[in-house]
């Protein structure tokens, strides 16, 4: 492990968390004030931009395996195996951006309007919206190829630091476009014009910093693009999962319950969004040094990484998801406006939910990042499409209720699954054990037992006394959890590197 790259992944990875999370509580409130009728507009919208996004998904497949596999390539020496697998990526993001270009005047005639239940925008509009989201969708596949091949040369910080740019300014464009009653197209043009200038703008910075990483069609000849056709199509499985677990249910909720069930499960869904982030930097901090070491065949090493990582995301989970939890009834008065919003229920299911999210998505960075992922693609693309479509008749008997059970079910079953899938990384004397995860289940159901009582009685809090709760709370549970999961003996083995790393410098 290189504790700077990783310090420096980690403080990029925050950055970029932070512009997200700055997105999750500008842009909903926004909509919900800049229109008459706020919440059926920002509904809708919800609903449209989930329309196409599983689009995006090919994005995935493509540039998580190209990626990866050019920084296998590069650190083993082979640098002409790497600019290979980026050519070939390139030929197939560029006829992706052709055929989304032309394919997608198809939405022209279809009747999205009807078949998505919109009716704030005329059916010319929606359809506008909708082609602009899918050229943007189409120009994001070659901005992320771009900025994660920074991760070849051990400078993924870097790449990151332009994607949070690039959200940032897409932002401030979305929040004007809003804040001026802008319809739909108007949203999403400023979304595509934003792209494309950070587009050029790394393109630019690549050739004067690391010319090896800008990507050309000299590269990658069309038997290059059939090699990594298949590898790729394994990640677009699981990032169609992705599709069907976030983007799936706010169509079926739009067509069943209608925009103000999508609004009121997205903002729910946001919060805990939100609070998972951190969880998701913990994981996605170390995706670069996974490649590496895999790359490396370093076993103790990876074995080692993925030990203390585990520790540091079942500490933090129980932080998190709890205190997003107890401060639900803050966040929807503060941040909203609307505390009648507020669904304990409904809350406290969304929280269990992200709980068992944030182990799974932990593990799964395991298998991403060393492309060992085609168990789990298979697995789990197949799983959600149950899920949904057994989903359908309970949310239509118990509403989002019924939907965020028969959701949660399915992630139990799959986080026991991935765990069981990580032992294909590892050679055999390396095991991998379920026990840390059965010892997460055991303190997050003693934490939820404990909170579920107070946080119906919050309803009726001032909101000082929210905030107060919330935070003893939260210290209470860490306490307990810095103790139950050995986070001392893994403060202990980063000092002692730090230490080291010092004295190295010193005597240096």
């Amino acid at each position: 492990m290189n504790l700077r790259r990783i310090f420096k992944t980690l403080f990029t990875n925050f950055l970029g968390q932070g512009v997200t999370i700055i997105s999750q509580l500008i842009v909903p409130p926004l909509f919900l004030r800049s229109y008459s009728n706020g919440i059926m507009v920002y509904g809708e919208w919800i609903a449209l931009s989930a329309a196409v996004s599983y689009l995006g998904t090919l994005n995935y497949g493509i540039q998580n395996y190209s990626n990866n596999q050019m920084s296998i390539l590069y650190n083993s020496g082979d640098i002409e195996g790497a600019k290979n697998v980026q050519g070939a990526a390139l030929r197939l993001l560029v006829g992706f951006f052709t055929l989304f270009a032309i394919a997608g005047l198809i939405v022209f005639v279809l009747p999205i309007s009807s078949y998505l239940n919109l009716k704030i925008e005329n059916p010319f509009q929606n359809a506008l919206a909708l082609y602009l989201l899918i050229l943007q969708i189409a120009l994001n596949m070659l901005f992320s190829l771009m900025t994660n091949s920074y991760m070849v040369v051990g400078q993924l910080h870097r790449g990151n630091y332009w994607a949070s740019a690039q959200r940032l300014f897409s932002i401030l464009c979305i929040a004007l476009t809003v804040k001026m009653h802008g319809s739909f197209p108007a949203v999403a043009g400023a979304q595509l014009g934003a792209f494309f200038i950070f587009l050029i703008l790394v393109m630019i910075d690549m050739r004067r910093n690391a010319p090896i990483l800008l990507p050309s069609l000299r590269y990658g000849s069309m038997e290059h693009v059939r090699a990594i056709i298949k590898p790729s199509g394994h990640f677009l499985l699981i990032a169609m999962a992705g599709f069907l677990t976030w983007q799936g249910p706010i169509i079926i909720i739009q067509r069943t319950l209608g925009p103000a069930a999508v609004a009121v499960f997205a903002l729910v869904r946001v919060v805990f969004q939100m609070a998972r982030q951190i969880l998701s930097i913990a994981s996605s901090t170390i995706s670069q040094d996974i490649t590496m070491l895999f790359g490396k065949r370093d076993w103790n090493a990876l074995h080692k990484l993925y030990d203390l990582s585990e520790r540091v995301v079942l500490f933090l989970t129980p932080i998190v998801t709890i205190g997003s939890f107890l401060m639900c009834p803050f966040l929807f008065t503060v941040w909203l406006h609307k505390r009648n919003l507020y669904d304990p229920k409904l809350c406290f299911l969304m929280a269990i939910v992200s709980a068992v999210l944030g182990i799974k998505e932990h593990k799964t960075q395991f298998q991403s990042s060393s492309n060992k992922h085609e168990r789990f693609a298979v697995f789990s693309v197949l799983g959600y499409l149950i899920m949904l479509g057994v989903s359908l008749p309970i949310m239509r008997m118990y509403s989002l209720t019924g939907f965020i059970l028969c959701w949660l079910i399915w992630e139990i079953i799959q986080t026991y699954a991935v765990v069981r899938f990580n032992e294909d990384i590892f050679p055999a004397e390396y095991k991998v054990s379920l026990q840390p995860i059965t010892r997460l289940a055991i303190f997050m159901s003693v934490a939820f037992a404990l909170s579920f009582y107070p946080s119906k009685l919050e309803v009726n809090w001032s909101l000082p006394a929210v905030v107060g709760f919330s935070f003893a709370t939260v210290l209470l549970f860490a306490a307990a959890a810095y103790a139950y999961f050995g986070i001392g003996e893994l403060k202990d083995i980063l000092q002692q590197r730090l230490r080291n790393r010092f004295l190295k410098t010193r005597s240096a």
